[in-house]
């Protein structure tokens, strides 16, 4: 007999306070959906599993015992991590500043100098080379010589590299030509990272402090692209490695691309390898001085473990004779000069400044003709740029001027009273038409 069910309470919820509930309370479903559902808890009770016949092999299958071990990952704790302090192979902090605050080029990496051809790169490496066999780089090696293998492509090691290395007085019993022989036959060049291994092995043998690479591209190997970033990180990562696990420096020489943003790394032949590697990169550039002569100035334009805002070096490249069994050998030697607020950086910038507006070429041209004439056809170099400057023209467009006019310089003096003057080609005096630049 059904429930009666008061109309009152339709719409309400039952009060079932008091109550206990179960499943076995709901009426059985219907027939048509017990079947399926009686079907379906029967496929998920697990089975019990069958023992596999002799025959079968186990999954996942098991290695053979002398199989390489598999791939794996490893999880180690920082806390196993040695923590070690940046070392510096070149420091020129100076007195009453923080220790290493002015590190240059640190300990057991690989260090980029790059600038444009014929701007010292290779005699900077040779100084480099003489003061560390001597002792006297200021820095982790000051007063304790070390060996350095000097591996070049481009330049002669008996009428350039030798004489060189005699005008910066390095020790030659600490500086060494590399060679590979292979198969019995001696080759010149050193390959990377095919002699990786070997490089390691004689710096432990002749306590390398230093690895001059010039220029660091040719030692790849010339299966390898070098125009394919990864190629090239590929070849030079172990050396890299290798510098670290056999205590020596690496100092690759490198070029500026002809063209490019004023980025000194940007125009790294090989930037897009040398990016993640480097640890330092010193850049070359030059200007003209107040009186017209070439200065060249020297910045370290990335510092990875250190500051990168140091102060940029004049430097000079100086003729030097060297006497030889057969008669002079003429070279040059590099000189690192006093500190500069002119940054390579700037000296780009400068050269890849558009001349629009009031630094248009042409309107430069007028007003130094216009200049010039007016004081009778020529004037001191650093006066024509005070001048300039004041007028709202830069020293870049001033100097590309000057060359636009085919203005005659005429120098005087020496020392600090060494002064130049520049003359309209038609106002150059008679007597002193000859010889002028």
């Amino acid at each position: 007999m059904a429930a009666h069910r008061d109309p009152g309470q339709a719409g309400r919820v039952p009060d079932l306070s008091g109550e206990r509930v179960t499943m076995h309370d709901a009426p059985p479903p219907p027939a048509h959906i017990r079947a399926p559902l009686a079907q379906h808890a029967a496929a998920e009770v697990p089975q019990p599993r069958q023992a596999l016949p002799p025959s079968a092999s186990p999954w996942p299958p098991e290695p053979p015992e002398d199989a390489p071990p598999s791939r794996e990952i490893i999880l180690r704790p920082a806390s196993t991590v040695r923590i070690r302090p940046v070392r510096w192979l070149w420091d020129t902090t100076p007195e009453g500043a923080p220790p290493t605050s002015h590190g240059r080029i640190p300990l057991y990496s690989l260090a980029i100098a790059a600038g444009p051809p014929g701007l010292g790169k290779s005699q900077f490496a040779v100084w480099m080379a003489a003061r560390i066999t001597t002792g006297t780089l200021p820095g982790e090696l000051y007063g304790r010589p070390r060996g350095v293998i000097y591996a070049a492509t481009e330049d002669s090691w008996e009428f350039t590299i030798a004489p060189r290395l005699v005008a910066a007085g390095a020790n030659l019993e600490l500086v060494f030509r590399v060679d590979v022989r292979d198969d019995g036959q001696l080759h010149a060049r050193l390959t990377l990272p095919v002699d990786t291994s070997l490089i390691g092995k004689v710096a432990e043998q002749y306590s390398i402090g230093l690895l001059i690479a010039d220029p660091l591209l040719s030692l790849i190997d010339k299966g390898i692209n070098d125009y394919r970033a990864a190629e090239v990180r590929a070849a030079l990562e172990p050396l890299v490695s290798a510098a670290d696990r056999h205590c020596f420096t690496i100092l690759g020489l490198a070029h500026f691309t002809k063209f490019g943003a004023a980025d000194p790394l940007s125009r790294v032949s090989g930037s897009g390898a040398f990016g993640q590697l480097i640890r330092s990169l010193i850049a070359f550039a030059e200007q003209e001085d107040e009186n017209g002569d070439p200065a060249f100035v020297m910045s370290l334009v990335k510092n990875n473990l250190g500051r990168k805002s140091l102060p940029s070096h004049q430097f000079a490249i100086q003729p030097v004779t060297v006497e030889t069994e057969e008669g002079p050998s003429y070279v040059s030697r590099f000189v690192l000069g006093p500190e500069t607020t002119t940054s390579v950086t700037e000296v780009m910038r400068e050269e890849n400044q558009p001349d629009t507006a009031k630094y248009e070429t042409n309107e430069t041209v007028e007003w130094l003709r216009g200049y010039l004439t007016d004081l009778g056809g020529c004037e001191e170099a650093r006066e024509v740029k005070k001048a300039g400057h004041k007028e709202g023209y830069s020293a870049s467009a001033i100097d590309r001027a000057k060359r636009k006019l085919g203005l005659v310089a005429k120098h005087y003096g020496f020392g600090k009273e060494r002064r130049a003057l520049w003359y309209l080609p038609e106002a150059v005096p008679a007597d002193e038409a000859e010889g002028g630049e």
